[in-house]
């Protein structure tokens, strides 16, 4: 019979061990999220616990579902604590908060993008095909679909942040999708709606004065930021800092301190025990979920070494990785909308970023750029610049930018760059050095600096790691580190 201790923390019974877990559940070592689910954590109120740890549970009692209906469009549940899946066996589950309600249908296709841990978002094409078939309302839930209404004011959302080149590309994937599914009248119906969408906005295009939409969908003063930037990585001979094949133990560490520090600059802050024990035994602080969620979020996207080595080959995979990630790192932020572009304008210290509707046409037109760079350390600098520069997304930008550099470097072999706490203000310093005043050396110097330190850190033993941080300040935020005239030393 097995042992409780050697389960995961979230298991499902077994004939093997459905006497233990009985026995478990009798005397208080173990909680019930389902039928024939089951925690180990006794702390986390489990509602709480259960929006943290959804997509585990999903995947605990679904093999490969595809998010559906409204599920699919919104990227998680609707407000109401429904969740719909296609899956192959058609089971609701109810969950402490939420509820689970599972249809078979279609096998996912090509262009759905499989997470992380192994679910499948669909296209948008494919989403609003499935969402063309209606579906009611009940005592229980809210309809699984979108209302036609609803259709409308997605795609018209779908345009405000897409441009009509999106737009274009979205109608253009309908016919072809439609067939995979076997939905050929359902395409055709999305295809007449989002006609009449597209004609309704050129006709407002054309009665406002505005005849050139190439130009009305990209930020012109940006893209002259990244051509002046293109240039001068194009230039620019970066030092070869080849990383050797990590062991899982380091990749762990060194993971753990890229998601623990890339949070910390963002003004999310633990103390180093704390956010280990969020990561590796799920122990939140009290009142302090959702900070735990970014943390543990931002971790999992970090960590995986084959996905963070596999950088993007064409526009439509660069954007549905963005998304897939922003999604994973702000699982906790349902109100932030993950996985979707901005509606409203954002800023910083003054400073306004690329409007909505221009936020596609120009990570595109950034992304044309991108796409004739060589070598990780150019194509780092440039992918964290675009993304920071646009800010597509209502939060979590920082770190998405963050991501991509790393991501980039690492599909080279070449060292991450880590940003520690005492050189945020040379970080953010190097950035609006770039946005401001089109200063390409302070951005590529602060950055080249960042992945040397990186590279020279031992990413081996934790106590052993923790000293060698603290010996290079590396903990200490800026204000202290100025009153001590201190900064980011090398490591000895």
């Amino acid at each position: 019979m097995q042992s409780l201790k050697k389960l995961p923390e979230i298991f499902t019974t077994s004939p093997s061990s459905r006497q233990m877990i009985s026995n478990a559940l009798k005397t208080n070592r173990e909680r019930r999220l389902a039928r024939g689910l089951y925690t180990k954590d006794l702390d986390t109120p489990l509602e709480d616990y259960v929006r943290r740890h959804l997509w585990e549970i999903v995947t605990k009692i679904y093999s490969e579902p595809v998010l559906d209906g409204r599920t699919a469009l919104q990227n998680g549940p609707d407000n109401d604590g429904c969740i719909f899946l296609i899956t192959s066996t058609a089971r609701d589950t109810v969950l402490p908060g939420l509820t689970i309600y599972a249809r078979r249908g279609h096998q996912p296709l090509s262009d759905d993008t499989r997470t992380k841990n192994g679910i499948y978002i669909p296209s948008p094409a494919r989403a609003l095909i499935e969402s063309m078939v209606p579906s009611r309302t009940s005592s229980r839930r809210i309809a699984r679909t979108y209302s036609r209404d609803e259709l409308k004011a997605y795609l018209e959302a779908y345009l405000e942040r897409y441009g009509e080149d999106g737009l274009s590309r979205l109608r253009d994937q309908v016919p072809a999708v439609g067939q995979q599914l076997g939905m050929t009248k359902e395409a055709e119906k999305l295809d007449q709606i989002i006609g009449a969408l597209h004609g309704a906005n050129n006709v407002l295009l054309e009665a406002g004065g505005r005849t050139d939409r190439g130009e009305s969908r990209i930020d012109a003063d940006r893209v002259v930021l990244f051509e002046k930037l293109f240039t001068a990585l194009h230039e620019f001979i970066p030092t070869g800092r080849p990383v050797s094949a990590m062991n899982p133990a380091n990749n762990e560490l060194s993971a753990f301190y890229e998601a623990y520090f890339s949070n910390f600059i963002e003004g999310i802050k633990f103390d180093v025990e704390e956010a280990r024990d969020i990561i590796f035994t799920n122990k939140v602080p009290q009142g302090r979920l959702e900070d735990s969620q970014d943390l543990f979020g931002t971790w999992q996207v970090v960590s995986g070494a084959a996905h963070m080595s596999s950088p993007s080959t064409s526009f439509d995979a660069f954007i549905r990785q963005l998304r897939t990630d922003h999604v994973s790192v702000m699982q906790g932020h349902l109100g932030k909308n993950p996985g979707v572009f901005k509606a409203k304008d954002n800023m910083a210290g003054g400073y306004v970023f690329v409007s909505p509707e221009k936020v596609a046409g120009t990570l595109e037109e950034g992304f044309a750029m991108l796409d004739q760079l060589k070598g990780g350390f150019r194509r780092g600098v440039f992918a964290m610049f675009l993304i920071s520069e646009v800010h597509p997304f209502d939060d979590g930008n920082g770190r998405m930018a963050r991501i991509a550099m790393n991501r980039e470097m690492s599909a080279d072999n070449q060292s991450r760059a880590i940003i520690p706490p005492v050189f945020r203000d040379t970080y953010f310093v190097g950035l609006r050095s770039m946005s401001r005043l089109g200063n390409t050396t302070a951005l590529i110097r602060m950055l080249d600096f960042a992945q040397l330190w990186t590279s020279e850190v031992l990413w081996q033993d934790w106590a052993e790691t923790r000293s060698i941080l603290e010996a290079c300040n590396a903990f200490l935020e800026p204000e202290e580190a100025n009153e001590h005239y201190l900064r980011l030393e090398r490591p000895r």
